[in-house]
């Protein structure tokens, strides 16, 4: 008889080791998925404040472009590109806020670099 043909020993570790890297990969694309959510959405709130303060100004832009920065400086995204124009033949503004997000896998998967997000919004100018 084979003493260890009944033995499981091993058994959960085999399986534990076979199906932790694929919660890890869950794991992590849920957290960048969740950090390029948020990068977005404050990106989104950026350009709305630009385009708000240039839509009842003259448009005065470097007050909008100072109300972006503000909004991502508290979100700690630094060197943002910003473009404010208008008012346009439709009498619209336009704030287009770009900036570079950089995943935390990056360094740990090759390839995955920094890539730019870009977020713009239009509103009706307030004379």
């Amino acid at each position: 008889m084979i003493p260890f043909k009944n033995s499981q020993k091993g058994q959960s570790l085999v399986e534990f080791a076979l199906l932790l890297p694929v919660f890890v990969f869950l794991l992590f694309g849920i957290i960048e998925f969740g950090r390029l959510w948020e990068v977005t959405g404050v990106l989104s709130s950026a350009a709305r404040e630009a385009a708000r303060i240039a839509a009842v100004t003259s448009p005065d832009v470097a007050r909008a472009e100072q109300a972006a920065r503000n909004v991502l400086s508290a979100a700690h995204i630094y060197n943002p590109t910003i473009w404010i124009s208008g008012p346009n033949a439709s009498n619209e503004v336009t704030a287009t806020v770009s900036a570079y997000y950089t995943p935390i896998t990056g360094s740990v998967i090759p390839g995955i670099g920094p890539f730019s997000l870009k977020r713009s919004t239009v509103m009706r100018w307030e004379r």
